[in-house]
C-alpha cells in the first residue's frame, strides 16, 4: 500500500477484517485456535498496508496469530451471562472489559514484536518468552488459582480463569523489551500495547452490551445478539490496531521496505512440517499433555505439583504459540504454513466435531479424518505455491478468507434444514437464519475487493 493512504483506510480495513475474523472465530472455531483466524487476518492486513516484504510479512502474521490466539485461553461465557441482567450488568461489564483489555494487550504486544522482529535479536526474544511464562505462572499462583479477583460465577467459582496469568506474562515481556530495545522501537511497542489494550477493553466491554439489549428487547425477529457482540469486539479491536499502525506507519515502513530473495524449501518439507505440527497440536496435546496436567498437583506431593505447573504451561496456547514461532523463524515458508494452513486445519476439525455434536448428520471417523487431511493438504499446497510468488500477500489473503468462508458455508448447511427455509417468512430468514452468514459474506467481499483493488 502506498504511503499516501488515508487515515480512514488504516482504521476501517483492519476493523472490517477483524470483524470478519472474530465472527468466524465464534462460528467455526472457538478457543485460542479459533482466535488464530482474526490473528492471521490482521497480520496479513498490517503487512499489506505497510508494504512489508514476504519474509517479514510471514513472521508478522505468525506473531499476530500467537498474540490474538492467546486471549482465546480466557473463559468468559459465565461473565457474559451476567451482562444479561440489570442487577449484575456492571459486574459482567467490568469482567469483559478487563478480559478484553488483556486480549488487546497480548495481541498488540505480539503484533508489535512481529513488526519489529528485524530489530529484536532471537536471544532477546527467547529470554522475553521465558519471562512471559514466569509471569504467567505468577499470575496463576497469585490471582487466578486463589480466585482473588474472579469474573465468572462469584458464588460457586467453578471455572479456572487465566486473564491475570496472560496479563502479567505480557507485562513481564513488555518490561524486558523496555530494557533491551532502543527508545524508538519501544515507543512503537508501547503504542500498539496501549491502543490494543484500549481497543480490546472497549470492544469486549461495549460489545457485551448487545446481550443486555437483547435480553431487554426480547425480539421475536432477531436473536443474534451474541454474534453482534463478537462483530463489535472485532471491529473496535481491529480499528484500534489500525490506528496504532497509522501512528507508526512512517517508521515501520522505513525499517521494513527492503526486498528479499524468496528462497523456499521443497514442497514435501513444508507438508511434512505441517503434518507434524498438526499432529502435535491437535492430537498429541489433547491426548497426552492435557490429561497429564490434569492428573498432577500439589495434593500428590511437591514433585507432582511442580510437574503440574510445568505441564500446565506446556498445555497452554502460549507454549503452542512458542512452537509456532520457533518453526516460523526456521523458514518463512514454514511460517506461512503455521499462520494459514494450521488456522484452516482447526476450522475443519471444529466442523467435524460439530457434525457429531450439534447436527444430525452421521459421519464415520474415517471419513472425518480423510476430509480433514484432504482439505488441509489442498490449502497447504496452495499456500506453498502462492508464497513462492514475488508478492504473495494478496493471494494468501484471498485464500484465508475464502477457505474459511467455505467451512462456514458447510457449517451453515449442516444447521439449516430445507423445511425450515420453505416454512420461514423471508424477513425472518434474513434477520435470524442467514443474518450471520450475510454479515460474513459482506465483510469477506469488502476485504477481498479492497485487497485486489486498493493494495499496490
Amino acid at each position: 500500500m502506498s504511503k499516501n493512504q488515508t487515515k480512514t483506510t488504516y482504521i476501517l480495513f483492519p476493523g472490517i477484517a477483524m470483524l470478519l475474523g472474530w465472527g468466524l472465530r465464534g462460528y467455526i472455531g472457538g478457543g485460542p485456535f479459533g482466535a488464530m483466524i482474526p490473528g492471521a487476518l490482521i497480520g496479513l492486513v498490517m503487512s499489506m498496508m505497510l508494504n512489508l516484504s514476504p519474509r517479514h510479512s510471514a513472521l508478522v502474521t505468525v506473531f499476530a496469530v500467537v498474540g490474538i490466539g492467546l486471549g482465546g485461553e480466557m473463559t468468559y461465557g459465565q461473565t457474559l451471562r451476567y451482562i444479561r441482567h440489570v442487577d449484575t450488568l456492571w459486574f459482567g461489564t467490568v469482567g469483559t472489559t478487563v478480559k478484553g483489555a488483556v486480549w488487546g494487550l497480548s495481541g498488540g504486544l505480539f503484533l508489535a514484536i512481529g513488526l519489529l522482529n528485524r530489530h529484536i535479536e532471537k536471544r532477546t526474544l527467547g529470554v522475553g518468552m521465558l519471562l512471559f511464562f514466569i509471569g504467567m505462572l505468577l499470575g496463576f499462583k497469585l490471582i487466578n488459582d486463589p480466585k482473588l479477583i474472579y469474573f465468572s460465577d462469584p458464588i460457586h467459582k467453578p471455572r479456572s480463569e487465566s486473564w491475570a496469568a496472560i496479563g502479567i506474562g505480557a507485562v513481564a515481556l513488555l518490561i524486558w523489551l523496555k530494557i533491551k530495545l532502543v527508545a524508538r522501537d519501544f515507543k512503537v511497542v508501547l503504542s500498539f500495547v496501549l491502543w490494543g489494550t484500549l481497543g480490546g477493553g472497549l470492544g469486549f466491554g461495549l460489545g457485551g452490551l448487545w446481550l443486555f439489549l437483547g435480553a431487554q428487547l426480547k425480539l421475536v425477529w432477531f436473536n443474534n445478539w451474541w454474534k453482534m457482540m463478537e462483530f463489535s469486539f472485532g471491529l473496535i479491536f481491529g480499528m484500534a490496531l489500525g490506528w496504532a499502525t497509522w501512528l507508526n506507519r512512517a517508521y515501520l515502513q522505513d525499517i521494513t521496505e527492503a526486498t528479499e530473495k524468496n528462497d523456499h524449501r521443497p514442497l514435501w518439507t513444508e507438508l511434512a512440517v505441517v503434518a507434524v505440527m498438526a499432529l502435535v497440536i491437535f492430537w498429541l496435546y489433547p491426548l497426552i499433555i492435557e490429561p497429564l496436567a490434569a492428573s498432577t498437583g500439589y495434593a500428590q506431593g511437591l514433585i507432582s505439583g511442580m510437574a503440574h505447573d510445568l505441564l500446565r504451561l506446556m498445555s497452554n496456547y502460549a507454549f503452542i504459540g512458542l512452537l509456532l514461532l520457533v518453526v516460523a523463524y526456521w523458514d518463512h515458508g514454514f511460517a506461512w504454513q503455521m499462520a494459514i494452513t494450521l488456522t484452516f486445519c482447526h476450522t475443519v476439525i471444529d466442523l467435524m466435531v460439530d457434525l457429531e455434536g450439534e447436527t444430525q448428520i452421521a459421519t464415520s471417523l474415517t471419513s472425518q479424518i480423510v476430509f480433514t487431511i484432504v482439505t488441509t493438504l489442498s490449502v497447504a499446497i496452495l499456500v506453498a505455491r502462492f508464497a513462492k510468488r514475488n508478492n504473495p500477500l494478496k493471494q494468501l489473503m484471498q485464500l484465508l478468507i475464502w477457505s474459511t468462508m467455505l467451512v462456514a458455508l458447510l457449517k451453515l448447511c449442516t444447521q439449516v434444514a430445507w423445511g425450515q427455509i420453505t416454512t420461514t417468512p423471508p424477513t425472518l430468514l434474513v434477520s435470524k437464519v442467514f443474518f450471520v452468514y450475510l454479515v460474513f459474506l459482506a465483510a469477506s467481499i469488502y476485504c477481498a475487493w479492497f485487497t485486489i483493488k486498493k493494495i499496490d
